[in-house]
């Protein structure tokens, strides 16, 4: 009985090992694909050290299942012309959704993260569900659209202004709309994919570090009609237990200062957001920032003081924040997108000049500040872990 025990678990730990080799290989093949344009079988064989049998066994099990695909053959060296094989990014999707005030932005990824589709809808929100309901509607419509053109997706992230519970599926601090203790349930109520919820900074910091690999220790800083800010520590987003890292648009600036929408006085929100520079005398952030650059325009003289009022609130948020992480300083949100070098230069001259221990090392830089930057990095949500288990990766960027 002992000798058939034996043999029974040497065998199973042969196949079960036989099947990590498999794994394993698949994974090799499906991460060069995924990082390569095309690669030839016998640039596969060479850069991986694999035999043909094995690579073309791989080929076939990726095509079957959508995820590479032939390309043409390449230029003829003096033999038959090679057949390229590339990486289908379109072979899934994932949706990003945000819901806004007076609109809500649905955007459709592939497996690299690029957008492949978008819809804007011009609805008020409304805690109601007849509002849930229409928003959801068109999501699983746009989701059924995408299946039918060969893009199944494998999941839909909203991207929301207001913090989420520890599982994703609650919010847990919703001022800005009026809905804290919202469920997923509510929201996704007629939509027939997995769902999720992110607060808006929290996304758009997905989207950074998928973007910048290069991002190590950074503190994210959002400046848009509601500021907002996110925290990286060694690559990787960090949410914190009750997901509240980053939030660094309620420090308190000005003690029993202007109102927040927080119930609180004094914090940077108000002092730092996109209302503070146009309030009463400008339209928008273009006309602000066109009489600020101009210096014969009627409204520049008032331009200039509020800039260098704003400027300097936000150094003394900045610098505060630093004195806890002394990180890196990314600049994103629609404000950044109509600063330059300059003012950059200036903030970081500011910044410095608050700090206790003088000016170190640390990069302040703008961030990627792409559109819908939070509804992308909302839905990578979806993909990172797709793609990290596809091509074996041991750890997700967040």
């Amino acid at each position: 009985m002992g000798s058939q025990q034996s043999t029974t678990r040497t065998a199973l730990t042969r196949q079960s090992s036989s099947a990590a080799i498999k794994r394993h290989n698949r994974s090799l093949i499906a991460d060069y694909l995924y990082r390569h344009d095309y690669a030839t079988m016998l640039a596969l064989e060479h850069a991986l050290a694999l035999s043909r049998p094995t690579v073309r066994a791989n080929l076939l099990a990726l095509q079957r299942e959508g995820l590479v695909s032939r390309g043409e053959r390449l230029a003829s060296t003096g033999g038959r012309k090679a057949q390229a094989y590339a990486f289908a990014p379109s072979a899934h999707t994932a949706l990003g959704v945000r819901l806004h005030r007076h609109h809500s932005v649905i955007c459709a990824i592939d497996l690299h993260g690029s957008v492949l589709a978008k819809r804007t809808l011009d609805l008020d929100y409304a805690n109601a569900d007849a509002f849930f309901q229409r928003i959801g509607t068109a999501v699983q419509d746009f989701a059924e659209q995408l299946a039918g053109s060969g893009s199944p997706a494998l999941g839909v992230a909203f991207s929301m202004q207001g913090l989420v519970s520890a599982d994703a599926r609650s919010i847990t601090f919703g001022n800005i709309l009026g809905n804290t203790g919202l469920s997923l349930d509510t929201i996704a109520q007629s939509i027939e994919l997995p769902c999720l919820l992110i607060h808006d900074s929290d996304a758009s910091a997905m989207a950074e570090l998928w973007s910048n690999d290069g991002v190590r220790d950074a503190l994210c800083v959002y400046l848009g009609a509601r500021p907002g800010g996110a925290v990286v520590i060694d690559g990787a987003l960090r949410q914190g237990r009750t997901r509240r890292n980053g939030t660094i648009e309620h420090m308190t600036l000005v003690p029993g200062g202007r109102p927040c929408y927080c119930g609180q006085r004094g914090c940077m929100d108000p002092y730092c957001s996109c209302e503070r520079l146009t309030e009463g005398d400008f339209t928008d952030l273009p006309e602000f920032f066109a009489a600020l650059r101009d210096g014969n325009a009627p409204g520049n003289a008032l331009a200039r003081s509020r800039f260098d009022a704003w400027l300097g609130y936000l150094a003394q948020a900045i610098a505060n924040a630093r004195t806890v992480l002394c990180a890196d300083v990314i600049l994103g949100g629609e404000l950044a997108q109509h600063l330059n070098d300059e003012d950059l230069r200036e903030l970081k001259s500011r910044i410095d000049g608050l700090s206790a221990f003088g000016a170190d090392e640390y990069a302040l830089r703008f961030s990627i500040c792409a559109p819908d930057q939070d509804v992308i990095g909302a839905a990578l949500r979806y993909v990172e872990p797709f793609v990290a288990l596809l091509c074996g990766q041991a750890s997700a960027r967040a």
